[in-house]
Formats: structure tokens, C-alpha cells, sequence
């Protein structure tokens, strides 16, 4: 059950890291420059945080959830110290990691100021906005080699 719990919540974790880089982020500067439509504040203030919330927590379950099974095999420090018969399971569980501490660290700190969740200058809101970017865009260039590592640790 652990690991379909695992999977799942890593779909809904990788889910979301597309829907904000392939969907909302262009949606965003779409929505900035019609005049006509309801605003980028229909995404700023109802949408992305719920998916945000939803992000945060998927990723914080796949990563504990990867951390007990790797415990349940006893192999938490062989993965992450790569030691033989454990490299793949352990760069996907470094990749992972550095997706979950992007997540948490990076990316949510800066998501709450350019949401006017924490007050924030326009300078530090334009920081915010790279910040963030160069985080999730690391993210999904880690997510594929994550998943297959993961995959070929279960095949």
C-alpha cells in the first residue's frame, strides 16, 4: 500500500510541477494582457494557492513516503551514500530530495510573495519571480531521470 501511495502522490507532485510550468505561468502574462478578461488575479487568488497547498503536501508525501520505503528495506544511508547495488535508487532519491527542498525552500517562499501572501517590494517580488522560475524549471529537468531511476529500481 506504501507504494502506491508513494506513486500517487509523486503523480500528483509531477502533475502539478507541469500544470505550473506548461499551463499557469504562460496562462499568467496570457492573462496580463487581456484588457477584456477577469485578470491574472483569478489564477493569483484562487487558484494557485490550492494548488500550491496541493503541490506542497504531494511533495512532501512522495518524499517521506520514498524515505520509509527505502527504511522498510534498510536502505536509506546505502542510497544515499550510493554504495553498490544502490546508485540507481540513490540518484533518485537525491533528485528527489533536491525536488522536495526546491519545493519547500525555493519555490513556496517565493510563490507567497509574488502572491501577496508576504509583503514584498516590486524589486523583491521580481526576484522572486526568477527565483522561483529557475527552481521549478530544475525541477522538471529533474523529473524524468527521478522517475526512471525510480522505475528501474522496482523492474
Amino acid at each position: 500500500m506504501t507504494v502506491w501511495l508513494h506513486v500517487f502522490a509523486g503523480i500528483i507532485w509531477i502533475g502539478l510541477l507541469y500544470y505550473f510550468n506548461f499551463v499557469q505561468v504562460p496562462g499568467m502574462g496570457e492573462a496580463l494582457a487581456d484588457t477584456d478578461g477577469p485578470g491574472p488575479a483569478a489564477i493569483g487568488k484562487y487558484i494557485a494557492p490550492r494548488a500550491l497547498l496541493w503541490f506542497r503536501m504531494a511533495a512532501a508525501t512522495t518524499l517521506i513516503l520514498g524515505l520509509v520505503l527505502l527504511g522498510v528495506k534498510g536502505a536509506i544511508a546505502n542510497a544515499y551514500m550510493l554504495a553498490p547495488g544502490f546508485q540507481v535508487i540513490g540518484l533518485g532519491a537525491w533528485m528527489g530530495t533536491i525536488m522536495a527542498f526546491n519545493v519547500w525552500f525555493i519555490i513556496w517562499p517565493n510563490q507567497q510573495k509574488i502572491l501577496g501572501m508576504k509583503e514584498a517590494t516590486a524589486e523583491q517580488i521580481a526576484t522572486a519571480k526568477k527565483n522561483a522560475a529557475l527552481a521549478s524549471s530544475i525541477n522538471v529537468i529533474l523529473s524524468i531521470p527521478m522517475l526512471l531511476t525510480m522505475i528501474a529500481w522496482h523492474a
